[in-house]
């Protein structure tokens, strides 16, 4: 039997694949809008799961990206990011009385890539746009890989399904300042390493093993422009004046 974790994670991936492989065919190449962006920024990561619902603040850890964007069109682009930061999350202001008798905490780096799809909801990169910003959605496919120490048997490097919003703001015709909120849907439940059981104390349950880790990522991004200028024709020497 196919794992269910796998068939959900690779039905999403194919989902996506044909979004992107869609937008490369059948969206307008307009020689204003086909440029590229390089880039990076810095930001802060945020955990939710076993040990911490929602996203505390005291739990906020810094983070870097670097990122390449590819504009399919004024509205459409996709975006190859990779990052690592900090995450961590404690028992310290435990929600149930469970989480008083674990007292667990932990502490980590994790180093991402992602492919997105981002959308655009105003035409801001036209020419002729009154406006010079736009909010925008995104999703697409990634991994996530746990650096250090682990004390669980699992696998250090995991699928995620990046999901989020932005907003972007042109600054001169160079560069773009964006600000992004982005979830990261885990499938496993040992980001905190708290999942199972305790092996000596038979029936106790450390966390909920039905319910899966998330992670967030909110970043503050500058890229640079590269446009590219299209030769309006293909340039064919004349051969004649190399003869004698």
């Amino acid at each position: 039997m196919i794992n269910k974790t796998l068939y959900n994670y690779a039905r999403w991936a194919s989902i996506w694949l044909f979004l992107l492989f869609s937008g490369v065919v059948f969206t307008p190449q307009k020689a204003n809008a086909q440029f590229l962006e390089y880039g990076g920024g810095i930001g802060f990561l945020n955990y939710a799961g076993d040990l911490d619902r929602g996203y505390p603040v005291e739990n906020v850890g810094i983070g870097i990206t670097l990122l390449h964007r590819m504009n399919l069109s004024d509205i459409v682009s996709i975006k190859y990011a990779g990052g690592i930061g900090k995450i961590s999350g404690s028992d310290e202001n435990a929600f149930d009385a469970f989480g008083n008798v674990r007292n667990q905490s932990f502490s980590r780096n994790v180093l991402e890539g992602t492919l997105t799809l981002e959308y655009n909801f105003l035409d801001y990169k036209h020419e002729h746009s009154p406006i010079r910003w736009s909010p925008y959605l995104f999703g697409g496919v990634g991994f996530a890989k746990l650096l250090g120490e682990q004390t669980g048997d699992y696998n250090d490097f995991q699928p995620i399904l990046p999901f989020g919003l932005g907003f972007k703001h042109l600054i001169g015709k160079q560069f773009s300042l964006g600000l992004e909120f982005g979830l990261r849907k885990t499938f496993f439940d040992e980001l905190d390493e708290v999942s199972g059981g305790d092996q000596e104390i038979k029936d106790f349950s450390y966390g909920n093993p039905e319910t899966n880790d998330w992670y967030s990522f909110t970043s503050i991004t500058l890229t640079y422009i590269l446009y590219e200028i299209p030769c309006p024709f293909r340039y064919i020497p004349n051969r004649s004046i190399y003869r004698n």
